[in-house]
């Protein structure tokens, strides 16, 4: 990774991303769902904002293929687990989501003991789940904030399923890179 990746504007917009993770949950914790919904809006905004400014600009770089979805996965799995926490959520739900932001790092550690060559993207199948996400939050807090009725739990059911497929598209991702790897096992 060279030094001057990390000053580009996509990646500090991804760290002011990263910043506004605290006050956000904090909000949550505090249930001040007006603040946390402005905050989180822009934070969530922001991701795509960051990746798009990294195309459209040819900024895209080593350190931010991987500290975007890094702070995407902060971002969500500390949500989830102050959604799972104050009971905002069903309890098998949060157990799928956080799950998930569990066992991915796994695979993924389990591939770079193997020695696979672990230079990939989020897969697609990631990359609508963590788009899922961001929209159930969004979803939550707005109806938490504004008293308008988002009908957010009707995703569990499609997220809990995009999960599933994320995770099994990570296992099937490994395992390619191992058997690459190691073509005899």
């Amino acid at each position: 990774m060279k030094r001057e990746e990390i000053f580009l504007l996509p990646n500090i917009i991804t760290f002011l991303r990263f910043i506004l993770t605290f006050p956000f949950i904090y909000f949550v914790l505090e249930e001040r769902w007006k603040l946390a919904t402005v905050i989180g809006s822009i934070a969530i905004i922001s991701d795509f904002a960051d990746g798009m400014l990294a195309r459209r600009l040819k900024m895209t770089s080593d350190f931010g293929r991987k500290f975007d979805p890094t702070v995407d996965k902060i971002i969500l799995t500390s949500l989830f687990l102050v959604f799972f926490i104050k009971k905002m959520i069903p309890e098998w739900f949060g157990f799928i989501v956080l799950g998930k932001d569990i066992i991915i790092p796994l695979i993924i550690l389990f591939g770079k003991f193997g020695g696979a060559e672990l230079n990939f993207s989020p897969t697609i199948s990631g990359k609508i789940t963590v788009v899922s996400q961001f929209t159930f939050i969004i979803l939550l807090m707005s109806e938490k904030a504004f008293g308008i009725r988002t009908f957010y739990e009707f995703l569990t059911i499609p997220i809990s399923f995009l999960c599933f497929i994320s995770v099994m598209s990570y296992i099937i991702l490994i395992s390619k890179l191992l058997k690459q790897k190691n073509p005899n096992s």
